[in-house]
C-alpha cells in the first residue's frame, strides 16, 4: 500500500505491517517476556507515583487502525511489544504477574509460541490466550478477565474503596481509534461498573518504553543514518543545485522531493527496501522570514528565497522514528554566523548535561545557562517552551518532552531528539550593512535558526546519532560576490562627495581640474593609473570607519563580559604565600654551632647567628651575597631585600608580594656581615649560598615555564583498524638540540609522533587551535602545523606550535665549477624528479590531513586544515629576517623560518602601519592583541607596494587599520590603554565631553575630514569678487607660515612628494622650454644648440 499524505496536519501515514500468521509473521518471544517483564517490574515497584496512578490492574486495549493519528500509544506499544499491531484486542496485566489477552482465533495462534515457554526468573507467572467467541458474544471471556483482574468482586462490599484500572485515557472510549466487535463491549461492561475506576498509565508506559534496549538502539541508529544520509545526498546536494541553477521552486515542491527520497532511498544509491521505510511527517522547508521552529510547522506554497532556509525531516526505519534539522545560511551577516555559533554551544551544553541521573529540565537549563553565559541573554525569550522530546516508536512522546519543568530523571539508554531552535530573532539594519546589495538577506527583519540532532544517552552523557556536518563552514554559503560599494553609493550624492574628498585627502590631489590648465601628457598615463587606487582608498577608508565603530561596540560588550566572568577569578593569586623554614627550633639541623654561618640546603635556609643565637634566613629573602678578598679576617657580606628601595628584576614574585604586605608596619634587616679568622667556613657559606640561591632561581624559572600548563587528556589508541600515519618526518621544536625524526599517526582523540629515538610527542584533537596543511610550491619542504591553545612540553620548554615536515630538496647542495649547459639531460633529469616528488609529497600530506580530519569529526572532534593564501603573501621582517609571511583563514604566518611566527586572527584588536610616507620605500605593520598585558606584534620592513593589498584583506577580514607617519612608543600606548576604562567609549567619565573612541586616535585622517574638505571647497568657489584679494592674501600668509613650519619639521618629514598642482606646473614649464629650444635649433643649428648646451651646464 502506498503511503497517503495528509496535507492538512502534514503527517505521513505509514501502511501498516502484517498482523496475520499467513504472511509469515512470527513473535520474537524472549523480547516479548523481556519487554513485558519491563512494564511490569515497573508498574508493580512504582504504582503508587503519579505515572501509574494507584492502578491495580492494567487494561491496555488495542482498536481499529486509525490513520489519521499513525502514533497512537496503544499502536506503540503493541510494535514494542510483539513487533506487529493487533487489533481488536485486550490485554490484561495484573501485579501478581498474570497477562491475558483476548483476541481471534489467529492472533491467538501467533501468540501461543510464548504460552509454554516463560523463561525462568520472569516476573511474568502466566500468559493466558482467549478466543474470541461470537455465540455469546464474549460473555465468559468478559467474566474470565473480571475475575483474573480483580474485578469480580465490589469492594465496597468490604469497606475498600474502588478498584483502580490503568488505561490509555486518550484512547478510551473514542470510537475512532478504539472500537470493534471485541473492545466496544468490553469497555461498555468497565464503564458500567460502578466500582471501577479509570486511571491513565501512559506516563508509566511512556517511560519504560523511553529506555531503549541493545536491539532498539541498533534500529534506531540506523533509522538516524537513513535521516543523515537523506540530508547529505538529498537535501543538501538538491538545494546547492538550485540555488546553482537559479531555479525558483516553493518550500513545499521542495518538500515533496525529500518526501519520495525518505519513501523511495535508491534515488540516494541506498540499498534499503522500500517497505521497511516511511516518512515521520512531510518535511519541513522554510525560508523569506516566515518560520515556525515547532514539529507542527509545514511548509507553505511561497517560493525558496536564497537567504536563510531551515530543513527539517524525519525517518522511520522498521517503525522506529528519527528526526534531524539544519539551517542554511546564504551570504549571511556576520551576526547571524555568530548567533547561529551560539546556537551550537547551547546544543553542546545541552549534550552535556544528558547525563544519566540528571532531571530533564537541566537540559533546558543548560541551554538557557549557556545563553547567558555569553551574554546573548536576548536569544533566552528567542527558545520555544520546549527544545526536544524523547522518540522511538512513537515520534513524539508527550509525557517525555524537554522543557523546564520536567522533573523525569534521565536514564542511560533512553533516546531523545534535541531540537535547539531560535525564532523570531530580530536583524538591526547595522547587522545587515555588511551584507552584498544583492543578497536576500537584506530583506529579513526577523529570521530562525534551528539544528535537530538524534540524541543516546550513554553514561558519559548525550551522544549524537545523526552526525551530518553542522559547523558554520558545512552550512554557510556565499552565492553574491562582494562588489565594489563606489557603484553602489553612487546613487546618494553626499556619501559620493564624501568618498571623493576623502579620496582627495589620501592621495593629496585634486580630482577636478582648473579650467584653461593644461595636462602634460607624460602624467596622463600615471593619473589613471592612480585615479583606480585612491578611489579603493576611499572605498576601504569608508568601511574601516564603520568597522572601527562597530568593533567598538563589539569589545565593550566583550570587555563587560569577562568583567562579570572574572570579578572573583584572580583574587587568590595575589595573595602572598608565607616562607616556613622549620615549624620549631627542634627541627634544627644537629650540628650548628652558636656562633656559625650555616647553610641548610634541605629546608632552603641560610642560619646566621644573631646574638649568639641561631636564626634560619630563607634563601628567597636573601638578594645577594659578598666575600670581599681575605686579609687578616675574612668577610661576609649578606644583602636582604627590603622595603624602600629597588628590589631587581631576579626578585623571587612571591617575596615581592612579601615585601609589599609587610612594608607599611615591618621592620626589615637590610645586611648582616660576618667577620671570622677562619677563611674556610665563610668561603664554604659563600660558595653554598650562591648554589643554593640558583638552585632556587632555577626551580622558580620553572615552575614559571610550566604555570600555564594544561593537564592534557589520555591518548586513546586506535585499535582494529588501519591508523592514518605519515613517515620520515621531521619535528620542530627538536628534543634536546638534536634533529627529530620519526612518523605521526592519527588515533582515536589525538596525533601521536613516535621519534626513532623512541621519544613521543602526543597532541590532543581538543588542544589544536588551527592545524595548517602548506604544500611545496616555492619552498624546499611540505609541512603540517598546529597551533594549540594550550602549550605542551617538548623536552624541557613549553611549546605552542609543533611543526612536522619533509625536505623536497636539501637546503643545500654541492654544486661543481665547471659550466653546465641549459639543454643539460643530467639537470634536465633532476629538476624531472624533483617536481614528481613535490606532486608525490603534496598529495601523501593532503591525504593524511583528510583523514585526520574524519577520524576526528568520527570521534566528535573538530580538526580543519587550513592551507595559506599564497597571492596575499608579502615580504616581511616578523623576527630580525626577512621572510615570505601569508595569511590562512584565521591566522597570518611564516612557518617555513624559525622561530615561527603565527598571529591568531581572532586575538587581534587592530592593526596600524607605521613610517607610512611618499618618500620611505617600506614600512612596518603592528598587530595589537586583545590582551592589553601582551606587547603588539610587530611585521617591519614590508614592500610599499604591498600596502594595498594587505589594507584590502584586513577590511575583507573585518579588521580594523589605521595609520601614521612615525614609529610608536607601543609600550607606553598598552600601558596607557590597558588602564583606561573608557578606552572603547565616546564620551570621558562625565560622559559629555567626547574623545575618540578606541584606537580612532591613530587615525591619520578622522571621521569629520571628509566634511571639512567639502567645507574648503564650497569656501572656494562661493566667495565675491570683493573678497577675493583678501583670500589670496590669507593664502599667501598659510603659505609662508606652511614653509615656516616645514623648515622646523623633522628631518624624516621633510622629504615630501611634490603634489599634482607642482608637478603639473613643472611638467608645462619643462613641455615650454622643449617648445622653444627645438624652435631655437630650427632657426640657427649650431650656435642656438651650442648656447643650449652651456644652459644646460648651468642649470645643472
Amino acid at each position: 500500500a502506498e503511503p497517503e499524505v495528509d496535507r492538512s496536519r502534514h503527517v505521513v501515514t505509514p501502511p501498516p505491517l502484517p498482523v496475520t500468521v499467513t504472511m509469515g509473521a512470527e513473535l520474537d518471544v524472549a523480547r516479548f517476556y523481556q519487554r513485558l517483564g519491563s512494564i511490569h517490574s515497573a508498574f508493580t515497584k512504582h504504582r503508587e507515583i503519579n505515572t501509574w496512578g494507584g492502578a491495580d490492574c492494567l487494561v491496555l486495549n488495542r482498536g481499529q487502525i486509525y490513520e489519521d493519528d499513525p502514533y497512537l500509544k496503544s499502536a506503540c506499544f503493541h510494535q514494542y511489544l510483539f513487533g506487529y499491531e493487533l487489533t481488536d484486542t485486550v490485554l490484561v496485566l495484573t501485579t501478581d504477574g498474570k497477562c491475558i489477552v483476548l483476541a481471534t482465533k489467529k492472533k491467538c495462534e501467533f501468540l501461543s509460541p510464548a504460552k509454554e515457554n516463560i523463561p525462568e526468573g520472569s516476573s511474568i507467572t502466566g500468559l493466558t490466550l482467549l478466543n474470541r467467541n461470537k455465540a455469546d458474544n464474549n460473555a465468559e471471556n468478559y467474566a474470565t478477565l473480571f475475575k483474573e483482574a480483580g474485578l469480580d468482586k465490589d469492594p465496597a462490599a468490604n469497606g475498600d474503596g474502588k478498584k483502580k484500572v490503568g488505561i490509555f485515557k486518550k484512547e478510551w472510549g473514542n470510537e475512532d481509534c478504539s472500537s470493534g466487535a471485541i473492545l466496544t463491549p468490553w469497555q461498555k461492561k468497565i464503564d458500567d461498573a460502578d466500582h471501577v475506576e479509570l486511571v491513565d498509565v501512559t506516563p508509566g508506559i511512556s517511560l519504560v518504553m523511553a529506555v531503549k534496549d541493545a536491539a532498539e538502539l541498533d534500529v534506531m541508529k540506523k533509522s538516524s543514518v537513513l535521516s543523515n544520509k537523506v540530508m547529505k545526498h538529498g537535501v543538501v546536494k538538491r538545494l546547492e543545485n538550485i540555488i546553482d541553477e537559479e531555479r525558483s521552486v516553493t518550500h513545499e515542491e521542495l518538500a515533496a522531493e525529500i518526501d519520495a527520497i525518505i519513501e523511495d532511498p535508491s534515488k540516494i544509491k541506498l540499498n534499503v527496501p522500500e517497505e521497511q521505510v516511511s516518512s515521520c511527517y512531510f518535511p519541513i522547508v522554510q525560508s523569506g522570514g516566515e518560520y515556525d521552529v515547532k514539529v507542527s510547522a509545514q511548509s507553505s506554497d511561497k517560493t525558496l528565497k536564497y537567504d536563510i532556509i531551515t530543513v527539517s525531516l524525519g525517518a522511520r526505519y522498521l517503525q522506529y522514528c528519527s528526526n534531524i534539522a539544519r539551517t542554511f545560511l546564504i551570504d549571511p551577516p556576520k551576526a547571524v554566523s555568530n548567533t547561529y555559533e551560539t546556537l551550537l554551544a547551547a546544543q553542546e551544553a545541552c549534550l552535556k548535561a544528558m547525563q544519566p541521573g540528571n532531571k530533564i529540565k537541566e537540559i533546558y537549563g543548560a541551554a538557557v545557562e549557556q545563553f547567558q553565559k555569553e551574554g546573548r541573554e536576548d536569544l533566552v525569550k528567542c527558545l520555544p517552551k520546549n527544545i526536544g522530546f524523547s522518540i522511538g516508536v512513537d515520534f513524539r512522546d508527550p509525557n517525555l518532552v524537554l522543557n523546564a519543568k520536567s522533573t523525569v530523571t534521565i536514564r542511560e539508554g533512553m533516546v531523545f531528539n534535541l531540537s535547539i531552535g531560535l525564532n523570531k530573532i530580530a536583524l538591526s539594519a547595522s547587522a545587515k550593512a555588511n551584507c552584498n546589495a544583492k543578497s536576500a538577506v537584506k530583506n529579513l527583519e526577523s529570521y530562525a535558526l534551528i539544528v535537530a540532532d538524534m540524541v543516546s544517552v550513554t553514561e558519559n552523557g548525550g551522544e549524537i546519532m545523526t552526525k551530518h556536518a553542522k559547523r558554520p563552514s558545512d552550512i554557510s554559503y556565499t552565492v553574491n560576490d562582494d562588489e565594489s560599494e563606489a557603484s553602489s553609493g553612487s546613487d546618494d550624492d553626499g556619501d559620493e562627495d564624501d568618498d571623493a574628498a576623502l579620496a582627495r585627502k589620501i592621495s593629496k590631489q585634486e580630482d577636478n581640474v582648473i579650467p584653461g590648465q593644461r595636462q602634460s601628457k607624460r602624467l596622463a598615463k600615471n593619473a589613471e593609473a592612480m585615479q583606480d587606487v585612491v578611489e579603493g582608498a576611499a572605498v576601504r577608508e569608508r568601511k574601516q570607519i564603520e568597522l572601527m565603530a562597530r568593533r567598538n561596540e563589539e569589545r565593550l560588550r566583550e570587555l563587560a563580559r569577562a568583567k562579570r566572568k572574572g570579578k572573583d577569578g584572580d583574587k587568590e593569586s595575589d595573595k602572598a604565600e608565607e616562607l616556613l623554614t622549620y615549624s620549631r627550633t627542634k627541627d634544627y639541623p644537629d650540628n650548628v654551632l652558636p656562633n656559625q654561618v650555616k647553610v641548610d640546603m634541605a629546608s632552603k635556609c641560610v642560619i646566621l647567628p644573631v646574638c649568639g643565637n641561631p636564626i634560619p634566613f630563607h634563601i628567597s629573602t636573601i638578594k645577594n651575597v659578598v666575600l670581599p678578598e681575605a686579609d687578616a679576617a675574612t668577610y661576609l657580606r649578606i644583602n636582604f631585600y627590603t622595603a624602600g628601595m629597588s628590589l631587581g628584576k631576579e626578585a623571587p614574585a612571591n617575596t615581592l608580594k612579601l615585601v609589599q604586605k609587610y612594608a607599611p608596619y615591618a621592620s626589615f634587616i637590610r645586611e648582616m656581615t660576618f667577620r671570622s679568622l677562619d677563611s674556610q667556613s665563610l668561603t664554604q657559606a659563600f660558595r653554598q649560598i650562591q648554589e643554593l640561591r640558583k638552585r632556587e632561581r632555577q626551580r622558580e624559572l620553572r615552575e614559571l615555564e610550566e604555570a600555564n600548563l594544561v593537564q592534557q587528556e589520555k591518548l586513546v589508541r586506535t585499535k582494529n583498524e588501519r591508523v592514518p600515519r605519515l613517515s620520515d618526518l621531521t619535528m620542530r621544536p627538536v628534543f634536546a638540540g638534536r634533529k627529530t625524526q620519526g612518523n605521526l599517526e592519527a588515533h582515536t582523540n589525538g596525533l601521536r609522533f613516535i621519534s626513532t629515538r623512541g621519544e613521543i610527542v602526543d597532541i590532543m584533537y581538543s588542544n589544536i587551535k588551527h592545524a595548517i596543511f602548506q604544500p611545496c610550491e616555492n619552498e624546499i619542504m611540505v609541512l603540517i602545523h598546529f597551533h594549540l591553545k594550550n602549550p605542551i612540553m617538548v623536552g624541557k620548554k613549553k611549546q605552542k606550535d609543533i611543526q612536522f615536515f619533509t625536505e623536497v630538496v636539501d637546503a643545500s647542495q654541492t654544486v661543481d665549477m665547471g659550466r653546465r649547459s641549459m639543454y643539460d639531460p643530467d639537470e634536465m633529469d633532476d629538476e624531472q624528479r624533483e617536481r614528481q616528488l613535490r606532486k608525490k609529497l603534496n598529495e601523501a600530506f593532503k591525504e593524511f590531513c583528510r583523514k585526520v580530519e574524519n577520524t576526528a569529526r568520527k570521534n566528535d572532534y573538530t580538526v580543519e586544515f587550513d592551507i595559506p593564501y599564497r597571492d596575499l603573501g608579502f615580504q616581511g621582517n616578523p623576527n630580525k629576517e626577512m621572510v615570505f609571511i601569508m595569511p590562512t583563514l584565521n591566522c597570518l604566518v611564516n612557518l617555513t623560518e624559525t622561530p615561527f611566527f603565527v598571529v591568531d586572527l581572532s586575538d587581534v584588536d587592530h592593526v596600524h602601519f607605521e613610517r607610512v610616507t611618499f618618500a620611505s620605500k617600506a614600512f612596518d605593520m603592528v598587530l595589537v592583541n586583545k590582551d592589553f598585558n601582551k606587547q603588539p606584534a610587530r611585521v617591519d620592513m614590508i614592500p610599499n607596494g604591498d600596502k594595498d593589498a594587505i589594507q584590502e584583506w584586513l577590511t575583507d577580514m573585518e579588521i580594523s587599520y589605521t595609520e601614521g607617519p612615525m614609529n610608536l612608543n607601543w609600550k607606553q600606548i598598552m600601558q596607557t590603554v590597558a588602564a583606561d576604562d573608557r578606552f572603547y567609549m565616546n564620551t570621558e567619565e562625565d560622559e559629555v565631553t567626547e574623545k575618540e573612541a578606541g584606537w580612532e586616535f591613530l587615525r591619520m585622517y578622522g571621521k569629520d575630514d571628509a566634511e571639512e574638505e567639502e567645507e574648503e571647497d564650497e569656501s572656494e568657489f562661493s566667495g565675491e569678487d570683493a573678497g577675493s584679494e583678501e583670500s589670496e592674501e590669507e593664502s599667501d600668509f598659510d603659505a609662508e607660515s606652511e614653509s615656516e613650519s616645514d623648515y622646523d619639521a623633522d628631518e624624516d618629514l621633510e622629504e615630501q612628494g611634490m603634489d599634482w598642482e607642482d608637478m603639473e606646473r613643472e611638467a608645462a614649464i619643462d613641455d615650454k622650454r622643449k617648445n622653444k629650444r627645438d624652435i631655437e635649433d630650427v632657426d640657427d643649428g649650431r650656435g642656438r644648440r651650442g648656447s643650449s648646451s652651456k644652459k644646460k651646464k648651468s642649470r645643472r
